[in-house]
């Protein structure tokens, strides 16, 4: 009898002769070369100067417009190589240098440190921390290294890319703010969230009902995540504004009741305070309340009839449940992820080769060296490996999801054009493009790789045959 997939990932990681760092440093490099040869892709067609403008978008898009939004894609373009490039080196870096194991062992060291500060004792009396809590004192430590490394990028994102192009309106101050409060919040809900998971591993992993508490477990974290999102998570960024009376909300209102959407609230959030780009959506468990939120920037630079028409997509997909199925589609990649994953971590080569030595005789060491000396498994440093290895896994199903999310779309903008919003969506859609000076160039496969949305000229070409349609069957 053949086996099945999951018992040829075990057994193949199960060698001790099996080259573990190298095939994570292989695949690294996979994964950069692909991006980097439909990146180049995407340059070529933004930097061909004889590109006309396309035929659905003539007399819609002036000229300048279209260069500007060339001009602006080509310096996205070179921001994200050497973005990328960065981030290449310090993952090659990481794995080569074994940095994981120095902060497994600097996390140890550094708790000892502050224990015994605070309590004035000696560092010979610091508690011997669960392996649970050793992996959650990693991932904060691992958490504020790693974003400590990725603040140069970040500012020259905001500071020179967006301004250069007039799209920046955050302050240094508000960067900084954004940066605590981002950090805080990741440790503050990933702490918890990490110690559940690492206790469901240590306790059911062999269980033949693994895969079910675990995706228990992931689906009650996306539905708290849902709560917490909405109404902690947002306002600590965000000022959020009930939208005044007036014509727009009696539009909006009208259009939700004619759909039968469950609108409670909706509000205007200030996101002029860190960028001139515009948005919608709404937010809420499905079968509950949904609130639909407004960017101020969308209202300023769009008619009321087009913000009527982007919320009858954003309506089309509650109507079309591609929330809920998305949901599902997200917890079976996540039970699937899981079983291979608790199949497979609990590997003494694994670990060893990139500087961990499981040895259960040992009890907790504190010390700065590049090999970390453990009594069992940690999960969170398993978890990570683990990534470096599905890395190929991770680039078909991140085609695969895009592929379905611009299905989605097609579809809420074909309910737009039922509502009889089609024409109007069209306009709201090309104001939003140049407002945001959006890529109208695109490469194919840079599309269908990375795009959750179809590009501009398939959604208009799209529509106008829907509106077509249409107007026969009237």
């Amino acid at each position: 009898m053949s086996l099945s997939v999951i018992d040829m990932v075990k057994g193949m990681f199960s060698t001790s002769t099996f080259p573990y760092k190298k095939v994570m440093i292989f695949f690294t490099l996979c994964d950069f070369a692909f991006e980097t040869y439909i990146a180049l892709r995407q340059y070529k067609v933004l930097q061909n100067k004889d590109k006309k403008l396309p035929h659905v978008l003539k007399g819609k898009i002036d000229e300048q417009k279209f260069k500007d939004s060339d001009n602006y894609g080509i310096a996205k373009a070179k921001f994200n190589f050497v973005s990328n490039t960065y981030d290449l080196f310090l993952t090659l870096y990481n794995l080569a240098a074994n940095i994981q194991p120095k902060i497994w062992n600097y996390s140890i060291l550094i708790s000892s440190i502050v224990y015994s500060s605070i309590f004035q004792k000696s560092s010979s009396t610091f508690p011997q921390f669960s392996l649970l809590t050793q992996n959650i004192l990693f991932f904060n430590f691992s958490v504020i290294f790693t974003n400590l490394l990725s603040l140069p990028v970040s500012y020259v994102q905001h500071f020179v890319l967006e301004e250069k192009f007039g799209f920046n309106k955050t302050t240094l101050k508000t960067w900084i703010m954004d940066t605590i409060k981002s950090n805080a919040l990741i440790v503050l809900l990933g702490s918890p969230i990490l110690y559940l998971l690492g206790w469901l591993l240590d306790k059911f992993s062999d269980n033949r009902n693994f895969v079910l508490y675990i995706w228990l477990f992931c689906l009650a974290l996306q539905i708290t995540m849902f709560l917490l999102s909405s109404t902690v998570i947002e306002p600590l960024f965000n000022k959020f504004t009930p939208l005044e009376e007036g014509e727009l909300k009696t539009k909006i209102e009208d259009l939700a009741k004619e759909c039968g959407f469950p609108l409670s609230d909706i509000f205007v959030i200030d996101g002029s305070k860190r960028s001139s780009h515009s948005n919608a959506y709404f937010s809420g468990l499905p079968f509950l309340k949904k609130r639909i939120v407004l960017f101020d920037t969308l209202i300023k630079d769009s008619s009321v009839d087009e913000v009527v028409a982007v919320l009858a997509h954003e309506i089309g997909h509650w109507k079309m449940n591609h929330t809920t199925k998305m949901l599902a589609i997200s917890q079976i990649h996540f039970a699937l992820f899981f079983k291979l994953f608790a199949s497979t971590y609990k590997n003494f080569y694994l670990f060893k080769d990139l500087g961990f030595v499981v040895d259960p005789t040992q009890s907790q060491i504190s010390h700065t060296g590049d090999v970390a000396v453990v009594q069992n498994f940690p999960f969170f440093v398993g978890l990570m490996l683990f990534g470096y290895l599905m890395k190929p896994t991770d680039s078909i199903h991140n085609f695969l999801f895009n592929l379905y999310s611009r299905h989605n779309e097609y579809e809420a903008d074909e309910f737009a054009v039922k509502l009889g919003k089609g024409e109007t969506l069209c306009d709201s859609l090309i104001s939003l493009h140049v407002s945001n000076l959006s890529t109208v160039s695109v490469d194919p496969l840079f599309s269908k790789y990375h795009y959750t949305h179809p590009t501009l000229p398939e959604r208009l070409g799209a529509l106008e045959n829907k509106i077509t349609e249409q107007k026969k069957k009237n």
